[in-house]
């Protein structure tokens, strides 16, 4: 195996584990599953390998489930055909 056929090797098992944390120009960083969950960037990986949604579409989900659980909390029935009402203060 030659030093080209082992780069393409190594790359592709790290394209197809989500392990790459970035690649430019030839060089290609390699993350540990639980450095990516340390330094916040797993979903990034993830999402890069095509095995997971994008960060901003994950936060996005959550923030909406977390506000209809208030509204449900609160017994609030969610109207989508109108603005949103603001509360009196």
């Amino acid at each position: 195996m030659t030093r080209e056929e082992a780069y393409e090797a190594v790359a592709k098992i790290a394209a197809e584990h989500a392990l790459i944390a970035q690649a430019f120009g030839g060089v290609i960083v390699i993350a540990h599953p639980d450095t990516q969950r340390e330094q916040g960037i797993e979903a990034n990986c993830l999402y890069m390998a095509g095995q997971g949604e994008h960060p901003t579409t994950i936060a996005q989900n959550k923030q909406i489930a977390e506000e209809a659980a208030a509204r449900r909390k609160q017994g609030e029935q969610l109207d989508i055909f109108n603005e949103p009402k603001e509360s009196a203060a």
